[in-house]
């Protein structure tokens, strides 16, 4: 039996439209479509899901199937069929709808007028989303749709209340469909109105900070048109002030009327009622497995009696994640009757013990393979005890590393390692074992300064350099060395974009009595972004050793490789002996500059210049001798650093040097 049902049917309803098709195994209703010319009837069936799905579940009836044909009408409207229509016959449990496309309508022109303030292109962006001159282009690229025209209006709107024009009127839009209904010309005009912009700004109640402090706690400029919204957050920015500064009960009002308004200028109040003054009070933990209870605690006991401060609280919470232990971690700030804050911790312990393998391969040490073990919490005291096996080309190392970021539960960390390696250098290979210990303190966020005391006994195996220049072959040496960081790269070290860091260390090695030099060190870069993607950098070392006795070979500086000057092989760059090893030397230079691009998703091209000298002797030290390298390189970004390839030229290659170097190997160059 057939069902007449309307000619067009307006948008209507709220019920929601589902654009997914049929669970797999849910059944299809017995719907056919006639007349459809530009959508297949599986791309039909998609907008219709839940009209299907009611169907197959309670049967065909008129309403469903009017609710059907609804759909599929909206459906054809969105996408730019003005006048479509849709019409069903029900005949047994079958829905037949036939449509009647009708021409599919394209946006041909948007023109606004009145406006004055704001330009017609970026009119364009917000109203649809293209250029003036794309929309010209693109004349069938762009479907006709109701909705989104009123939609685009709404976004102009929105864009010039937030500019400050508080009492624009944008008429309702004007469309003139084309003959023949294919295309749609859109007409918007705007009155603007008056901008409003921020005037005098008071501050009432107890305002205890002096106005200076308080212009500063807005957190936004004034110079920002006047918007509701803009009050609001003003009005946030000031009670979080007030609650970092240890009044966490604080709250802020904020008042501003247009109306009163005086030649566009808006004065707004702010009214403080800070209430009382908060301290930090200890914590409760719960959810502990593993660690011990008194380890959170110790963490917060230095918050314990200070002014309650949120970005404390979250730098102490930041570095508790940091170390790997928790999976979970929640703090929750509970005000006491007593004017102070206990926090309440809830935690949920992250697997401790991990085993790892890493493989890879570097032009200088060849292939490498490594396995590390390691216990994030050893002893249950939170501590890390790791320890490591690398095996190249070039030898084997193991290092057992034990970290204490809280010395003694208070403000210094330690960093002591055992370790033991067998490697081949360029003309000598060496065995050594020792101990080195650090204890660090970080002043600030950004800046650390260390103290360090380093054991070692070294043994030079086997030697192709002339004994004149080798140095001591059996000895044991004992530093003692102090260390400064001042580190403000971002977002990471491993992966800088912007930013800078400077780098000292100076260790006197005369604690045994066979060997005794002094040694100083420094390194500074700057990571400077010239867009989204493309970034500069420069950096710049040097060294120099002051030797009281013969500085044996291990210990002395060499220079040419992956991280220095790149037109060199690794510790080619200096004085050889006679057969044309290296023989390292007790002062040197290293100037990198470098401009990195975007290629292709993670990968990245380079382009590069370096330059650096390697002095034999201290006395001799200085910018003379210099060495200079050009050339281009690949990245490939990965989460812990970039992978390289670098091919490098020298520009003025002496006797016997090549006239460059290739390098592959990983981390940043400087």
């Amino acid at each position: 039996m057939a069902a007449e049902s309307p000619a067009i049917w307006p948008f209507r309803k709220t019920k929601k439209d589902i654009s997914q098709e049929p669970a797999p195994g849910e059944s299809a209703a017995n719907i056919e479509f006639i007349g459809n010319r530009s959508f297949t009837p599986d791309e039909l069936r998609k907008p219709l899901v839940e009209s299907n799905r009611e169907i197959v579940e309670r049967g065909l009836s008129k309403a469903r199937a009017d609710d059907t044909a609804y759909y599929l009408a909206v459906f054809y409207r969105k996408n730019g069929f003005a006048k479509v229509e849709v019409n069903y016959d029900i005949r047994g449990n079958f829905l037949i709808l036939r449509i009647d496309e009708g021409p599919r309508a394209y946006l041909r022109a948007v023109t606004f007028h009145g406006n004055k303030e704001i330009p017609e292109l970026t009119l364009y962006d917000y109203m649809v989303g293209a250029t003036k001159e794309r929309l010209a282009e693109s004349a069938n690229t762009f479907p006709y749709v109701e909705g989104d025209v009123q939609s685009g209006v709404e976004h102009v709107r929105g864009l010039y209340e937030s500019e400050g024009f508080l009492d624009v009127v944008i008429d309702p839009a004007k469309v003139d469909l084309s003959n023949d209904g294919t295309h749609a010309d859109v007409s918007v005009t705007v009155h603007e109105g008056r901008r409003y912009m921020f005037g005098e700004v008071r501050f009432a109640g107890n305002t205890i900070f002096p106005r200076e402090e308080l212009m500063k706690g807005l957190g936004e400029t004034l110079e920002k048109p006047f918007t509701p919204q803009r009050l609001n957050e003003m009005e946030r920015n000031l009670q979080f002030f007030y609650k970092s500064h240890g009044y966490y009960n604080a709250k802020v009002d904020s008042a501003g009327d247009p109306k009163q308004a005086s030649g566009g200028r808006v004065p707004v109040v702010f009214t403080a009622m800070p209430h009382q003054l908060f301290r930090f009070n200890g914590v409760t933990v719960q959810g502990l497995d593993r660690l011990k209870p008194s380890f959170l605690p110790k963490r917060f006991a230095p918050l314990k009696g200070e002014i309650y401060d949120p970005a404390k609280l979250d730098e102490k919470y930041r570095e508790l994640l940091r170390t790997g232990l928790f999976k979970n971690l929640r703090v929750n700030s509970l005000p006491q009757e007593d004017d102070t804050i206990r926090l309440d911790l809830t935690v949920e312990e992250a697997k401790a013990k991990e085993l790892g393998f890493t493989i890879g391969a570097g032009s200088y040490d060849g292939v490498s393979a490594g396995l590390r073990l390691g216990d994030r919490d050893f002893m249950g005291n939170g501590r890390p005890l790791t320890f490591n096996i690398d095996v190249s080309q070039r030898g084997s190392k193991g290092e057992l590393l034990y970290v204490d970021p809280w010395l003694f539960d208070g403000k210094n960390s330690l960093r002591a390692r055992l370790f033991a390696q067998s490697r081949t250098e360029v003309g000598y290979s060496k065995q050594e074992f020792g101990f080195r210990a650090d204890i660090l303190r970080k002043l600030t966020k950004n800046v650390e300064v260390g103290v360090f005391l380093q054991v070692k006994q070294v043994t030079i195996t086997e030697s192709f350099i002339v004994p004149e220049f080798l140095g001591p072959e059996n000895y044991v040496i004992a530093s003692l060395g102090l260390t400064q960081s001042f580190d403000f790269r971002d977002p990471t070290p491993v992966a800088p974009k912007r930013g800078w860091i400077i780098t000292t260390a100076l260790d006197l090695d005369a604690l045994s009595s066979s060997i005794a030099f002094g040694r100083a060190t420094v390194r500074g870069s700057y990571y400077m972004p010239l867009s989204e993607k493309v970034m500069v950098a420069f950096g710049a070392r040097g060294g120099l050793i002051l030797p009281f006795t013969e500085v044996p070979i291990d210990e002395r500086y060499f220079n040419g490789g992956s991280t220095t000057v790149r037109s060199f092989r690794e510790r080619r760059l200096g004085p050889f002996d006679r057969h044309g090893n290296p023989i390292g030397g007790q002062a040197f230079t290293a100037f990198n500059a470098e401009l990195t691009f975007p290629l292709y998703g993670q990968l990245q091209g380079a382009v590069f210049a370096d330059a650096g000298n390697l002095i034999a002797t201290s006395s001799d030290a200085g910018v003379q001798e210099m060495r200079y390298g050009i050339g281009i390189g690949v990245r490939y970004a990965l989460p812990i650093g970039p992978l390289r390839l670098d091919l490098a030229l020298n520009p003025n290659p002496r006797d016997q040097e090549a006239i460059g170097a290739f390098h592959f190997t990983f981390g940043i160059a400087f």
